[in-house]
């Protein structure tokens, strides 16, 4: 995970202008300077080199500041998200526990009705069936009484 995030930071930090500049100027002074070794002698070569390592340092150090900048802003947008995310959870157990209460009362005033209408259809089942229970023995009494 933590290499896709720093593969993810240098494709961002590849994407940047000023980072393609940077690049570009130590590409262009590393050809200069081996088309220009030849003809130099030592003292020239050495304050080439001089100032070629001071723009090298410098594109680094700008490098870094941008490198800076990109974890700043990464890090900003993690806390945010974070604040976000913590906001949400709380509102998540209010409504959690607003949804609880309502469930407790109306247990509390639902059990009765429930009860009641249970029974009630309890009873008109065991009617249905003792009705039809009283029609099926007629029908086998006189059935038995129809086969004699």
């Amino acid at each position: 995970m933590a290499l896709n995030k720093i593969q993810s930071l240098i494709q961002k930090l590849s994407e940047s202008e000023n980072v393609k500049k940077v690049v570009t100027d130590i590409q262009s002074l590393s050809t200069d300077f081996q088309k220009k070794v030849q003809t130099l002698n030592a003292d020239e070569a050495v304050k080439k080199y001089k100032d070629i390592a001071k723009k090298v340092v410098k594109a680094e150090a700008d490098l870094q500041k941008e490198v800076n900048k990109v974890i700043s802003r990464l890090k900003k947008s993690a806390n945010d998200i974070e604040k976000n995310l913590d906001l949400y959870k709380k509102k998540a157990i209010q409504q959690r526990s607003k949804i609880e209460k309502m469930l407790k009362a109306k247990q509390k005033t639902g059990p009765v009705k429930a009860t009641k209408t249970a029974k009630a259809k309890v009873s008109k089942a065991r009617k249905a069936t003792t009705g039809a229970a009283k029609k099926t023995v007629k029908r086998a009494k006189a059935k038995k009484t129809a086969s004699k």
